[in-house]
């Protein structure tokens, strides 16, 4: 259910400021891995997102969700991020809080942190490399908690999109993060994954 307000244009027609409300509602199988699935975990997830065009080259987003999961657990998780353009450029801001009401990792297989928080800057590049492909360079760094403890954390990723044909394109990308998705005890968390997407166009 998306809306604006105060919306402000340039004389060009390019957006200046604005802001842009929704209400998200979903009901969907937990696909947070093989595991959920097998154990037929569902959510009803619901809250509102918020879009904030401060000015040309300054945004600000924020959502809010509340998850009911048929396995009788509830979640409260929230997003904010604060972010600056500088031509192909741009600086970040960004929190994540997360937590449930009943820590259920063990007995149903997803990670469900009674207390977690992210917090980092983020910088990045977004452009064209040649007149085929244009990528995306990013790093954030930043602390985590989880239940109390406070530790790094960082990351960095590079994506790029590459046009083979008017209608053919193809992603490929690289992502590493110790930000943490599951309960590792005394061990560090380290999590790298390589992407790929191919997409045609009718």
């Amino acid at each position: 259910m998306p809306g604006n307000l105060g919306r402000q244009l340039d004389p060009t027609g390019e957006l200046e400021s604005g802001i842009f409300p929704a209400f998200i509602v979903e009901q969907a199988p937990y696909k947070f891995n093989a595991e959920t699935l097998d154990n037929q975990i569902t959510a009803w997830r619901f809250g509102p997102n918020l879009y904030w065009q401060i000015a040309p080259d300054t945004s600000f987003f924020t959502f809010l969700r509340v998850g009911l999961y048929n396995d009788g657990n509830q979640e409260w998780q929230s997003f904010s991020r604060l972010e600056q353009k500088m031509g192909q450029f741009y600086r970040a801001a960004n929190l994540f809080t997360w937590s449930y009401q009943e820590d259920l990792e063990r007995q149903n297989g997803y990670f469900s942190p009674p207390d977690f928080l992210v917090y980092n800057a983020e910088i990045g590049w977004e452009g064209d490399v040649f007149d085929f492909l244009s990528c995306r360079l990013a790093a954030t760094l930043g602390r985590q908690r989880l239940d109390g403890e406070f530790d790094n954390a960082n990351g960095y990723e590079a994506r790029c999109t590459a046009k083979i044909s008017p209608n053919v394109e193809a992603d490929f990308g690289y992502r590493y993060t110790n930000v943490q998705n599951r309960a590792t005890g005394d061990s560090d968390y380290n999590n790298d994954a390589f992407s790929g997407q191919v997409r045609i166009y009718f």
